[in-house]
């Protein structure tokens, strides 16, 4: 799965979401699946400024968007937040060279005036994955959700929508797939169900 929140279960979002992936919904490296993955994970939710304009300059994601692409932004919000106070788990991010993924930050959401120092650069997840921009969404999650099953993945929902996790007690619930595989699949369901493809 990617870095960053992935766009459904992503992952996922994801999914291959979040504010906090290295810093909270991060999908796990290729060596583990995460064992759950959802479309909005953020631990902390930047504020409006004073003009009420809380999502003016953030870069906003595509369903479309490149996994590089995801990465890069995500990155970019996580290199913020680091060199704004916030502490970087030294032990997870050792494998990260250069821009790529592995920056793996504190996910107690302190210090705030990072969050607020770096709002403009954290990724807008794509509307058709925003609840309150896409009135088909619970209809579209479920037919994801059934996707990823019909691919073999023993997944069911969680109880509030927040995101799928996988089934108890199946001996290989992600239905064989390795994590770039995990990665292609859920990007082609995410596709297929929020697309309109």
């Amino acid at each position: 799965m990617t870095y960053a929140s992935r766009r459904v279960g992503f992952a996922a979002l994801t999914l291959f979401a979040t504010v906090l992936a290295g810093c909270g919904g991060e999908k796990s490296d290729a060596g583990g699946a995460a064992d759950v993955a959802s479309l909005a994970t953020a631990s902390v939710t930047p504020s409006a400024s004073a003009s009420g304009a809380a999502t003016i300059g953030r870069p906003q994601l595509r369903l479309d968007t490149t996994d590089e692409e995801e990465n890069r932004l995500w990155y970019a919000y996580h290199l913020c937040l680091r060199d704004n106070g916030v502490q970087e788990n030294k032990g997870r991010s050792a494998g990260a060279t250069g821009d790529g993924p592995g920056l793996s930050l504190d996910q107690s959401g302190e210090p705030k005036a990072a969050y607020v120092a770096c709002a403009n650069k954290l990724p807008l997840q794509p509307p058709e994955l925003d609840q309150a921009k896409n009135p088909n969404y619970q209809a579209q999650w479920n037919d994801y959700v059934q996707c990823l099953r019909g691919r073999g993945m023993k997944i069911h929902s969680l109880p509030d929508g927040s995101g799928w996790t996988y089934d108890d007690g199946v001996a290989d619930p992600s239905g064989g797939y390795d994590g770039p595989t995990l990665s292609k699949v859920e990007r082609e369901c995410t596709m297929e169900t929020f697309g309109g493809r």
